[in-house]
């Protein structure tokens, strides 16, 4: 069992996105993904069989983000983007970004030790920043919000591979404490459907791919659930569709793309409505010990 925990998964999506970027009609090009996902990346994506599994996923995926954020900075003038769960996540090198963008990465210590190791003589397109906190501590995670909400004009945050294994309280608190920092006005995730999550989770229970990998948060609509949090889906696509779009689609593709139960999809999000004083966060904030400049 080769997934020990959930930094582990970080790898085998690094390995998918350097097989993407060898291919002659590669989507993208990610030149630092091959030596972050190592040789244990490439056993972890072979034994879940990644051609077949998240191979396609995680290429369209990637496509889809990255047009949106792109989006995001050039037509709606962020000039901060905050990336919780950051994990290998390497758009700050690789992507053609404004040199005074503020790029803040979020996770844990020894994922960024990591990082930092594999990627030491790279350079950041960005004004980059490493911060490395719990973000399930809401805590810490709202002293960095308020923190971010001085110093930035707008903000796109983030959750990339993140919310599907957080229980829905968390996500709710998450919303909650985003939407009532007033520079955060966009935010970009990807959502499983519940069907899909069952699925996926039944699978790495029976082939024992994941020790403690635990699949959670799978809304039936994201706009219900997130509408009472201050924020409106602002656009949705269907990573079935833009699979299909990107001629990166599986075998069962065409007949996942007519389910709605099957529902895959990457969301914007907007800020709607301001919350009321009672429905957001207002910790007293602290200052963090433990940012560090990337």
């Amino acid at each position: 069992m080769l997934i020990q925990s959930l930094s582990d998964t970080a790898l085998a999506v690094a390995y998918a996105r350097a097989l993407e970027s060898d291919r002659p009609d590669a989507l993208f090009n990610d030149p630092f993904a091959r030596v972050l996902a190592g040789e244990r990346g490439k056993a972890i994506y072979q034994q879940i069989q990644g051609d077949r599994s998240i191979g396609w996923f995680i290429s369209a995926r990637t496509v889809v983000l990255d047009e949106l954020i792109r989006q995001e900075v050039q037509q709606n003038g962020v000039d901060t983007i905050l990336n919780l769960a950051a994990g290998l996540d390497t758009r700050p090198y690789r992507m053609a970004l404004p040199s005074d963008l503020q790029w803040i990465e979020v996770d844990l210590p020894p994922i960024f030790a990591y990082k930092q190791e594999k990627l030491l003589d790279a350079q950041s397109v960005c004004q980059l920043e490493r911060v490395s906190i719990d973000l399930t501590n809401r805590q810490q995670r709202y002293n960095l919000l308020s923190q971010v909400n001085a110093a930035a004009k707008r903000v796109l945050v983030i959750t990339e591979g993140f919310l599907v294994y957080l229980p829905p309280a968390q996500v709710s608190l998450l919303a909650g404490d985003l939407a009532s920092q007033p520079t955060v006005t966009a935010w970009l995730s990807d959502f499983v459907s519940p069907l899909s999550v069952k699925i996926a989770q039944l699978r790495m229970s029976r082939e024992a791919i994941a020790a403690d990998v635990q699949l959670q948060f799978a809304p039936n609509n994201i706009n219900q659930f997130f509408e009472h949090y201050g924020w409106q889906v602002k656009a949705a696509r269907s990573l079935w569709h833009e699979a299909h779009r990107l001629k990166r689609e599986v075998f069962f593709g065409k007949l996942a793309r007519r389910l709605s139960p099957f529902k895959i999809q990457v969301a914007l999000l907007h800020r709607s409505l301001p919350l009321s004083s009672a429905e957001g966060c207002h910790c007293r904030s602290q200052p963090l010990s433990s940012k560090n400049d990337g």
